[in-house]
């Protein structure tokens, strides 16, 4: 495989998409993260042959607007019973979160689906089935297994969950299929976990050991010492990133086609490292213009009269939202451009396809699926990928 997309054609997607965003209220984004993945699609190729991305925004959009219509029900019964359970002290707190986290899950299958039923290759689409309460039941009680194991069981509920999906996979009359076990990618990031481990245990021995001699200032410091497992473990989150995402590409099948990868344990830390630097830069040129300006406009308001005083206030509150919202769309354009195009450009060309010949055979079937997932995870304010 490889990707032949320009940095600076998704750059100029980026901020012309971000820009139209502030004169439509934000929902130009559904047009710009169409355009986005049409580029990654488009200059994506197996075997010379590109990806297409047939979605559109409008779908999105719609997808949004449903997934608005049912949420908007959940949060206003959780308001009416937490005003009835105040007033009558009856009801215990609506465990809305729980819900949320539910269709969280439940969104993410619903994405894939999604996303995948809009693929298509040489002219067959890949679709889905599957349930998506299914996998959502599925990820639940795997998320109390790993919890329970303080994460050890993190590589058996990925496999599990990956083969879930993939068994309903297929391109066009092709099934797909996972064949990586839990235990492999125990295997290879077993070590990366215990170095995770030590470190919060290495905290909270050294906080008890400082409680147990009476260290002066441990209040102070106790705090900062449990804070300190935080460094370390993001920097090991390049590291566990690019380890799993080449056990998950070596596992992948369609049919006959099998996918193996080169990807380097090291290959993600570049793209993060880009991905810091760009973000102090720019935080640090709009601090610089920020500062700039409102040293500029203080000198003015003291030049002008009081009456005027009350007009330059309204207009400096517009100026400071239209600041923050600059901010807000800056850092999204740079976390969109390195951890969207960067860590995709650098999977898809460590990927080898072997056995591509095997598609040949495959004959169209499926049909485009909802666009619930969709919504629900842009309203609900989650990404999963781009």
């Amino acid at each position: 495989m490889s990707f032949s997309g320009r940095g600076r054609e998704f750059l100029r997607l980026l901020v012309t998409g971000s820009l139209f965003q502030i004169p439509t209220f934000g929902f130009y984004r559904f047009w710009l993260i169409t355009k986005l993945r049409r580029h990654l699609w488009a200059n994506t190729q197996v075997g010379g042959e590109a990806f297409e991305y047939t979605g559109t925004a409008k779908e999105l959009l719609i997808g949004f607007l449903i997934a608005l219509a049912v949420l908007t029900p959940i949060y206003l019964g959780y308001f009416i019973l937490g005003i009835i359970a105040e007033e009558q002290k009856a009801l215990a707190s609506i465990p809305l979160v729980l819900i949320m986290y539910v269709l969280m899950h439940f969104a993410s299958y619903r994405v894939r689906r999604c996303r995948a039923t809009r693929t298509v290759f040489r002219g067959v689409r890949f679709w889905m089935k599957g349930s998506g309460w299914a996998y959502a039941m599925r990820a639940i009680l795997w998320d109390i297994a790993t919890m329970l194991t303080l994460g050890l069981a993190l590589p058996w509920a990925t496999a599990s969950l990956e083969r879930y999906r993939m068994r309903h996979t297929y391109f066009g009359s092709i099934q797909g299929s996972f064949t990586r076990s839990g235990w492999g990618l125990f295997k290879r990031g077993w070590w990366v976990w215990g170095l995770g481990m030590a470190s919060i245990l290495g905290a909270l021995a050294l906080l008890t050991y400082l409680d147990a001699i009476k260290a002066k200032n441990i209040n102070i410091f106790g705090g900062v010492i449990l804070l300190l497992p935080i460094p370390v473990v993001l920097a090991l989150l390049p590291l566990v990133m690019a380890i799993f995402t080449r056990w998950q590409m070596e596992g992948l099948r369609v049919g006959e086609v099998a996918v193996s990868s080169n990807l380097a344990k090291g290959a993600f830390y570049g793209t993060f490292l880009k991905l810091i630097f760009s973000s102090i830069g720019f935080l640090l040129v709009f601090g610089v213009l920020f500062s700039l300006g409102g040293y500029l406009f203080v000198e003015k308001l003291q030049a002008l009269q009081l009456g005027e005083i009350s007009w330059e206030t309204g207009s400096v509150i517009v100026l400071g939202a239209l600041a923050y919202l600059a901010l807000l769309l800056g850092m999204g354009i740079i976390q969109r451009y390195f951890m969207g195009r960067g860590l995709w450009a650098v999977v898809v060309n460590s990927i080898t396809v072997s056995n591509l010949q095997a598609v040949n055979a495959a004959v169209a079937a499926g049909q485009p699926s909802g666009v619930l997932g969709e919504g629900l995870a842009d309203a609900l304010d989650f990404e999963i990928g781009i």
